[in-house]
């Protein structure tokens, strides 16, 4: 039986915030065990708040694969995206510690993951919009709260 989910495009906004933040986190955790002056409760944070990002990257990026769109990691990933930048951004726009260079990078990626956000949001609510339902159909079609 074929559900509506099946019939969505496999590329997405939700997609493509998926992979942003599996790459750009995923690299954070990288560095964070990579950087020698990162110890103790310093680097158990990066390590936490990096591999939290990255598992909800993927829980996100395997629905868009699976076509099973669930709004609860979407909007929990968008969500701490956001509010981890808006808190972030301004503390390194506004220090002198880091380079003109650094600035600009994380002001990219702070802009790149709002706008993510904000369009995988969307695109979410105009599916459940359009099909009456939580994408996260049940293979026997009835809408599902996973």
């Amino acid at each position: 039986m074929s559900s509506i989910a099946e019939s969505l495009p496999l590329a997405s906004w939700r997609s493509a915030l998926a992979l942003w933040t599996v790459g750009i986190w995923g690299s954070r955790l990288r560095n964070a065990f990579a950087d020698d002056e990162l110890a103790g409760a310093e680097l158990v944070s990066a390590v936490v708040i990096a591999a939290v990002f990255v598992a909800l990257g993927i829980v996100v990026g395997v629905g868009a694969v699976t076509r099973r769109w669930h709004w609860s990691p979407l909007i929990v990933l968008a969500i701490i995206g956001i509010l981890r930048w808006t808190i972030r951004g301004p503390i390194i726009l506004l220090s002198d510690e880091w380079s003109v260079g650094f600035k600009v990078v994380h002001t990219i990626l702070w802009l790149v993951t709002v706008a993510l956000s904000l369009l995988a949001l969307r695109q979410h609510r105009q599916t459940l919009t359009s099909t009456g339902s939580d994408v996260g159909i049940r293979s026997h079609g009835s809408a599902g709260a996973h």
